[in-house]
């Protein structure tokens, strides 16, 4: 079920939107809404998980030899590819 959610928009976005539905980016101005809010609420997302590391890292550092054996993983792997040394 959908619910129709009415939205002002500025005549300067109005045209953006426009043209992006003309340039075959999106089928209309609906698709091209609905994008821009899964966007929006994606990037909410992450910042939840992100702040949710920080705090949980501030709360229980990890010990200075993870990150060193994670370093050197790194570092082999690297190698083993070919890259430049780290």
């Amino acid at each position: 079920m959908t619910i129709q959610v009415p939205v002002r928009l500025t005549e300067a976005d109005a045209a953006a939107l426009d043209e992006a539905v003309a340039a075959g980016r999106f089928k209309s101005r609906s698709d091209a809404l609905r994008a821009g809010l899964a966007h929006v609420l994606n990037e909410a997302r992450e910042r939840a998980i992100d702040d949710a590391y920080r705090r949980g890292y501030a709360e229980q550092p990890q010990p200075e030899w993870v990150a060193e054996v994670g370093f050197a993983g790194l570092a082999a792997f690297d190698r083993a590819e070919g890259g430049e040394p780290l």
